[in-house]
């Protein structure tokens, strides 16, 4: 494996393992035990998220500037317009997905804004299962339009396109097996019930 490869894939690994470590109940109970629960609820959202996006834009700035090794093959020019659409709609789909849940609070600023607005009451956020829209038929919509995403952002297909995919697709893989454990943990039952009546990725199947 070339140089090239190997930093495409040690700096996926990086992104990999502080995203899902950042975001696990063990490390938020550290920081709990550091910072109080106040901080936890209120702030470390928010802070997690902004982190997240500086540090996937410096890491994927990087890798993108990677300069390829083989090029495996390249899409006709008369068919690049339907790569160039299935983009758009990749796009609009991933768009769609994140408009099904409550953005405020996934990007913590509710959480943020409570601590000032509702310092009186002081009530943990009470959190409910998303099974709206997209959410009927799959689990995890997200990760579907990130991998659709992806997968039409370029005609031409090079080794370094390929290491990028096989990372984000293991990444999806591995974040959506520790990300169930803890909706199991959250929802039980009703998070179990879920998972029969619906698909990981794509309706039908798996």
């Amino acid at each position: 494996m070339s140089n090239t490869l190997v930093y495409s894939f040690l700096l996926w690994i990086f992104f990999g393992f502080q995203h899902s470590f950042l975001a696990r109940p063990y490390f938020k109970s550290i920081i709990e035990k550091l910072f109080g629960n106040i901080f936890v609820q209120h702030f470390y959202p928010i802070i997690y998220f902004i982190s997240q996006c500086i540090i996937f834009l410096l890491i994927y700035d990087l890798i993108r500037n990677l300069g390829p090794n083989v090029i495996f093959f390249t899409i006709p020019e008369y068919l690049e317009i339907f790569i160039y659409i299935f983009n758009k709609i990749a796009h609009l789909f991933l768009i769609l997905t994140v408009f099904h849940f409550d953005i405020g609070k996934f990007t913590g600023f509710t959480q943020f804004l409570a601590f000032f607005f509702k310092k009186k009451e002081n009530k943990i956020l009470v959190e409910t299962l998303n099974k709206s829209y997209f959410y009927k038929y799959i689990r995890h919509p997200m990760y579907l339009g990130i991998i659709l995403v992806y997968l039409s952002s370029t005609t031409i297909y090079t080794d370094i396109f390929f290491v990028n995919a096989f990372c984000i697709l293991a990444y999806i893989e591995i974040g959506t097996y520790f990300e169930e454990k803890t909706l199991l943990m959250r929802f039980s039952s009703e998070y179990e019930q879920y998972q029969t009546l619906t698909k990981k990725y794509i309706p039908f199947i798996r």
